[in-house]
């Protein structure tokens, strides 16, 4: 799967057991060193007004402009702490640096912690042994115990998206993901820092979905584990490349099998989520000279930030 692509956030994961695994879905609070934030990679960058707003299929970082504003930036992440994603092309260091404020997805806190503790447990009196059946619940285990050595009981209590997602993240590696890696870096530069959601609301784009259908996504990803971590690779290839087509027939190249889940989680996880993001980071584009950084998928298609900013009549401008 791709979600961590428009990031609900499976994040790095501990080596230990699935509910360490699980409880830092979304967080990123391991705090191993940071990549040091002078540095960049060089990178040839468009030339100005070469590309405009009707042609989204490739890009990561964009001016969003307003007559009489200062021109703001917005930039698509990939959660993941490859060095060759966190070290930040040179025009996109440039823009953070410059910018007044920095804004994300949603801020990760002590409250957002607990909220993400809590929802992702039974506390009814279910068990996942009981919800998925005797089969699913041997084949997940087993699932399970491929991405780290653990004692399966880890998993009984937790809900079945929060184990789907913790197998569809990255293996776990050391340093911050990228989006972290930037918050961290506003907040030592002391640069006022925005969320465009609450924690509550990532939490409730799976939380919300009946346990039929987070069974259905479980099980397919029980039944893709190899091929999902297998597609990171291309994943990444697409992000360096900046090919937001790319990143999007991936998405749909490994979708879960049901097309009612898939098209409903979709909507949840991008369509409603990117009208609430256009509409809330308007404060900041009115502000001007803000530095936004939401994942990549977020961006392209006919409901992708890119397009909705531009129907709004923002000037939209890729820069690389």
């Amino acid at each position: 799967m791709t979600w961590h692509l428009s990031r609900l956030r499976p994040t790095q994961a501990s080596r230990r057991t699935p509910v360490a695994r699980a409880l830092w879905l979304g967080l990123l609070l391991l705090i191993p060193l940071a990549g040091d934030a002078s540095e960049c990679r060089p990178v040839a960058v468009d030339k100005p007004g070469a590309v405009t707003g009707q042609d989204f299929n490739r890009g990561l970082l964009w001016k969003i402009e307003m007559p009489g504003i200062a021109p703001s930036y917005l930039f698509g992440t990939y959660h993941s702490n490859d060095p060759r994603i966190t070290t930040l092309p040179c025009p996109v260091q440039e823009a953070f640096d410059r910018s007044a404020s920095y804004t994300m997805e949603v801020i990760t806190n002590g409250a957002g912690i607990v909220s993400m503790a809590e929802a992702m447990f039974f506390s009814d009196g279910k068990t996942l042994k009981g919800v998925l059946g005797e089969p699913l619940y041997q084949e997940t285990v087993r699932a399970v115990g491929a991405g780290a050595p653990t004692r399966a009981g880890g998993i009984d209590n937790m809900k079945p998206w929060a184990v789907m997602m913790a197998l569809s993240a990255p293996r776990a590696g050391r340093g911050l993901f990228l989006d972290m890696a930037l918050q961290y870096d506003a907040t030592q530069r002391d640069k006022p820092t925005y969320g465009l959601e609450t924690m509550q609301e990532q939490i409730a784009v799976f939380n919300g979905m009946s346990l039929d259908d987070q069974v259905v996504l479980l099980r397919d990803a029980v039944q893709n584990v190899q091929l999902t971590q297998d597609a990171l690779e291309e994943l990444t290839r697409a992000y360096l490349k900046r090919d937001l087509s790319a990143l999007l027939a991936l998405n749909e190249k490994f979708k879960p099998k049901d097309a009612r889940v898939y098209a409903d989680m979709m909507d949840r996880l991008l369509v409603r989520r990117n009208a609430t993001m256009a509409e809330r980071m308007r404060v900041r584009l009115k502000e001007g000279n803000a530095f936004v950084a939401v994942g990549a998928l977020h961006l392209p298609g006919d409901t992708g930030l890119l397009r909705l900013l531009s129907n709004a009549g923002y000037r939209v401008t890729r820069v690389y």
